[in-house]
């Protein structure tokens, strides 16, 4: 049986979770189509992920900027983001969050 990850945020990481949901609403807000319900959608993805990491979070990708993190993306829509963190134990640390097409985490 597989021992489960604790899956801890940080403050700036759901900082950027609330950032991206503020360009998801925007972004829905300027669209001619605006769905009502996407975001919902991105939280469940999102939800969906931290399953992941409490689960299996080594068969993340390491970081290119920072090798001693992991990445995992959360497909969203036409595109998604990308959770940066850290194993530290039995806990999965949630560092930052970025749109998959911003070019890094702050």
């Amino acid at each position: 049986m597989s021992l489960r990850c604790r899956v801890v945020p940080t403050d700036a990481f759901q900082a950027d979770i609330e950032r991206l949901e503020e360009h998801i609403v925007q972004r829905e807000l300027a669209s001619h189509t605006p769905d009502e319900t996407c975001l919902f959608g991105f939280r469940d993805a999102v939800e969906r992920a931290m399953g992941i990491l409490a689960f299996a979070p080594h068969t993340c990708r390491r970081s290119e900027a920072h090798r001693e993190f992991r990445e995992l993306i959360v497909p969203f829509g036409q595109g998604g983001c990308v959770a940066l963190f850290a194993i530290r134990g039995i806990d999965v640390v949630l560092l930052a969050a970025r749109d998959q097409h911003e070019i890094d985490h702050r």
